[in-house]
């Protein structure tokens, strides 16, 4: 198997999670986008998780902890949905974007590189 192909998944997973991100901030957008954010974010997270455990990855604690702070920040959110106008909207979709942007080029990084190096293909 190509190592390169490994991290597609995670890749496209991500590019998903900014789609969903985008429809939370659109004017209009139904209390259920967040639901479907949650449960995409939650396999997404999964499928790392197994991916860390499997490999014996070292930073896996670190990173399931920054997992959980992102789905405990979501859960926060979901619980107030009904109420959000356009600008919370916008602002808990600016919110959630640049924390996975930052997610994403630093701890995401680190297992993508860790997962090229692996010998456990």
């Amino acid at each position: 198997m190509e190592k390169t192909s490994d991290v597609i998944w995670q890749d496209t997973q991500h590019q998903v999670l900014f789609e969903l991100l985008d429809q939370v901030a659109e004017e209009g957008s139904a209390v259920e986008i967040l639901g479907r954010l949650k449960y995409y974010a939650e396999n997404h997270f999964a499928l790392e998780e197994e991916y860390m455990l499997q490999l014996d990855y070292p930073g896996r604690d670190a990173h399931v902890r920054a997992h959980d702070r992102f789905r405990e920040e979501l859960a926060e959110i979901s619980m107030d949905a009904s109420t959000h106008d356009a600008v919370a909207r916008q602002i808990i979709s600016t919110f959630l974007r640049e924390w996975l942007t930052r997610h994403i080029f630093t701890i995401d990084k680190e297992l993508e590189a860790f997962l090229l190096a692996s010998d456990a293909h």
